[in-house]
C-alpha cells in the first residue's frame, strides 16, 4: 500500500469510524485530518473565528498533503471540504479514493444541533444541503470507489472497501495483507 486509502465525503458521513475499522483490518494506521488540524491548531471553531473559512482550508490542504507523504501506509479521513481546494483533488485522484456516499436523511441526526460544524450555523440541515451539492461533483470526480454508506454497518463498509481494495490491488501491485 503506497500512501493509503484515502475517504472522502460531506460532513457526518462517518469517514472516521468507517476509516478507523478499515485501518484496523488492514493493520496500518489511521489519520483523520480534522483531528491532525485541530490537534496543532486548536478547534475548527476557533480557527474559523479567527481566520474564516480560507484559513481553516489551508490546514486543512497542509494535514491532507503531510499525512499522504508519511512513506507509511495509512487510512486516511479527510474533511468534507477538502475537496475544494484543486491540489487535493489531484492527489485524491492519484491515490485509492473511497466516496462515502449518503443523503440528508441518513445524516440528519448526526448534524441536528451537532457544536463546533461553523459552516451549519443557522438551518444546519438547509445548510448541509447546500453545501452536499456544491461538492457532490467533486466527490464523484475524485472516488476510484463510491460506497453507499446508507446502508450497512461500519464493519460491513469496512469489509466492502477492503474487498475492492484488495481485489484492485491484486491487478495493480497494491497491498498484499
Amino acid at each position: 500500500m503506497s500512501a493509503g486509502i484515502f475517504l472522502i465525503g460531506p460532513m457526518a458521513t462517518g469517514k472516521s469510524v468507517v476509516g478507523r475499522e478499515l485501518a484496523s483490518r488492514l493493520g496500518v494506521a489511521f489519520i483523520d485530518t480534522d483531528a491532525e488540524v485541530t490537534a496543532a491548531h486548536g478547534s475548527i471553531a476557533d480557527i474559523f473565528a479567527a481566520g474564516g473559512e480560507p484559513a481553516f482550508r489551508a490546514l486543512e490542504s497542509a494535514a491532507l498533503a503531510e499525512a499522504s507523504t508519511t512513506g507509511e501506509p495509512a487510512v486516511i479521513a479527510t474533511g468534507g471540504g477538502a475537496v475544494l481546494a484543486p491540489e487535493n483533488r489531484a492527489l485524491l485522484r492519484a491515490g485509492y479514493t473511497v466516496y462515502l456516499e449518503t443523503d440528508l436523511e441518513t445524516v440528519t441526526a448526526r448534524i441536528a444541533g451537532a457544536p463546533g460544524r461553523p459552516l451549519l450555523e443557522g438551518n444546519p440541515l438547509d445548510r448541509w444541503v447546500k453545501i452536499f451539492a456544491a461538492r457532490e461533483a467533486h466527490y464523484r470526480h475524485c472516488a476510484t470507489l463510491t460506497v453507499d454508506a446508507r446502508t450497512g454497518t461500519v464493519a460491513e463498509l469496512a469489509e466492502h472497501i477492503l474487498d475492492a481494495y484488495r481485489r484492485r490491488a491484486s491487478t495493480t501491485g497494491g497491498i498484499t495483507t
